[in-house]
């Protein structure tokens, strides 16, 4: 079995607007678990929300 060089994730961020800029909240390989995250978050919490789509080196990849 081929195993992918990168992990792809989504990120959900917050700003809270003390001069940190955004910091990450929950991070998942799902979209639709993440789309819900930021649901919850933007309902329930102070502060702006984003997604964004980040990619990580696999740590299972053996260089092939």
């Amino acid at each position: 079995m081929r195993v992918n060089k990168y992990l792809y994730l989504y990120v959900v961020q917050g700003n809270y607007g003390y001069g940190h800029g955004w910091e990450d909240e929950a991070a998942s390989e799902s979209y639709k678990e993440a789309r819900s995250d930021l649901r919850d978050y933007r309902n329930n919490g102070p502060g702006a929300y984003r997604m964004i789509e980040r990619r990580e080196p696999n740590p299972n990849y053996g260089g092939e």
